[in-house]
């Protein structure tokens, strides 16, 4: 049974999906004002790789598509009810997500533009504090998402069984939220010190990664026994 949308939520997904195909249309007109080369790629020192102009279109086109996306998977994933108990998170996630593609999407012309800084300081430290804060939040809320295939930690053993997602989610909640807080920290020795905030990143995401899948297991032996 497929579930209905309120106005509201309608309203929420049709606004969304005017902002990023305006987004796309918006970067086509104004691809005549762009040199024919823009940056692709940003390594530790700043940007290392180019593209032509027109390639970029894809990744201004990104946010409508990922947003296509969202919107189907709660349609079609098979616990789609469980939908409802969290529709608002989802919603949030959503809106996030896409917001942040509309951004990066404009990362190349806004630094042949001189609004970036070619060798990534601005950027980096802009990244690692949007990332911290999205572990920050979705930590605070993933007791509160439900069982399903598509959103959450989702290791065979949390699909088995609903128990040992509840347990999963709310003992996992507080490790992504320390996570956050260490990448956006670490956002503030992006710039000075890119090495060492890509470490504290990678170790504290990954760890927390790890203890969800781990936990996971554990719980489910347990209950198992």
């Amino acid at each position: 049974m497929k579930r209905s949308l309120s106005k509201g939520e309608l309203a929420f997904w049709i606004v969304l999906a005017l902002a990023a195909l305006a987004n796309v249309a918006v970067f086509v007109a104004l691809l005549p004002t762009m040199p024919d080369q823009l940056p692709s790629h940003w390594g530790i020192d700043g940007v290392d790789a180019w593209h032509d102009k027109e390639s970029s279109i894809v990744l201004a086109a990104m946010p409508a598509i990922l947003l296509a996306v969202l919107f189907i998977v709660p349609r079609i994933d098979p616990k789609r009810r469980n939908f409802e108990r969290f529709y608002g998170i989802y919603q949030a996630f959503a809106a996030i997500l896409t917001l942040f593609m509309m951004a990066v999407s404009w990362t190349g012309p806004l630094t042949v533009w001189g609004y970036l800084s070619p060798d990534g300081a601005v950027l980096n430290t802009l990244l690692f504090g949007f990332f911290g804060l999205l572990f920050i939040g979705l930590g605070n809320y993933l007791p509160r998402i439900k069982p399903n295939y598509t959103f959450g930690i989702r290791t065979p053993w949390t699909l088995a069984s609903e128990e040992v997602w509840r347990r999963t989610h709310r003992a996992s909640g507080p490790v992504f939220v320390v996570a956050g807080i260490a990448t956006f920290i670490a956002a503030f020795f992006a710039s000075t010190a890119p090495v060492v905030a890509i470490v504290v990143m990678l170790v504290t995401v990954l760890g927390a990664t790890a203890f969800a899948g781990v936990y996971s297991y554990l719980a489910w032996r347990k209950l198992s026994a």
